[in-house]
């Protein structure tokens, strides 16, 4: 087990503002690491809808017309990977490492290990039985997975996400800049798989298509367990796994000057994308 300082990670609020200002503060996280290399955590969740898409996702994988007709706005996130529906039900998790912290690995598969890990004590505890997905699983399901599937970011599988009854539970995606890396964690409380297809441009049989495939392999909490636990409960099981696994203590703290700042210099670039 890796060795970790003793120092508390920062812990700031719980929120649910629109995908805008959650984006631009999960940069500021990373801002904020150069000033203060001090890991901080933070959990959020979505109170309305929109979609959002990787960084090198193309604009023609959207359907317009749908996201208009829905009311569902469309986003750009900075990590990578597929689109995303930010929905309720949505729990997300952000967590930002200095590149000298011991869980800070330079090998990017490498560096979900510490994470998944800890996800899957917690999962364990709300009544799950999960697994790791293997490197050599992963790049096995990447040779042959479906198109289709690759249009979602929840569709395929990375090393060391979480799966439960062979289906993904916990997504994982990152962004690294020179302070350090910003680890993004997704669950969800319902899986809205058929609601993501129906805003991606492809014919009705390939939507349908499409949401079956996601079905099959990806689910929420609500579809393993019989009383899926608020998103308190699940928070909690975290910190109480990583406590147990690292000895970290999680300290509620407050958002600081710079990084307000730099989250409200951040929020043009997070826009709505007409």
């Amino acid at each position: 087990m890796t060795s970790v300082p003793t120092t508390p990670w920062r812990l700031l609020p719980y929120s649910e503002h629109p995908p805008e200002i959650e984006l631009a503060a999960a940069e500021a996280l990373l801002a904020g690491l150069a000033p203060a290399p001090r890991p901080v955590l933070r959990w959020y969740g979505a109170r309305h809808t929109a979609l959002v898409i990787g960084s090198g996702q193309r604009l023609a994988d959207v359907d317009a017309p749908a996201l208009a007709a829905a009311g569902v706005t469309l986003h750009r996130r900075a990590s990578g990977g597929a689109a995303v529906l930010f929905a309720p039900g949505l729990l997300m998790q952000d967590i930002a490492l200095p590149t000298d912290h011991p869980l800070h690995q330079q090998d990017v598969s490498e560096s979900y290990r510490w994470l998944g890990e800890v996800w899957v004590a917690a999962l364990r505890e709300l009544g799950l039985a999960p697994r790791l997905v293997s490197i050599p699983e992963a790049r096995a399901d990447a040779r042959t997975l479906d198109p289709l599937a690759r249009l979602a970011c929840f569709g395929g599988r990375s090393p060391y996400e979480v799966l439960a009854e062979e289906r993904k539970v916990v997504g994982f995606s990152q962004i690294r800049r020179r302070p350090g890396a910003l680890l993004q964690v997704g669950l969800y409380t319902r899986w809205p798989g058929r609601e993501l297809a129906a805003l991606l441009r492809l014919p009705p049989a390939e939507r349908e298509r499409l949401a079956t495939l996601l079905d099959g392999r990806v689910a929420g909490l609500a579809d393993l367990l019989p009383a899926p636990p608020p998103p308190e409960r699940i928070m909690a099981a975290f910190a109480r796994a990583l406590a147990g696994r690292y000895g970290v203590v999680l300290a509620p703290a407050d958002w600081r000057e710079d990084e307000l700042a730099a989250a409200a210099a951040a929020r043009a670039r997070y826009a709505p994308i007409a």
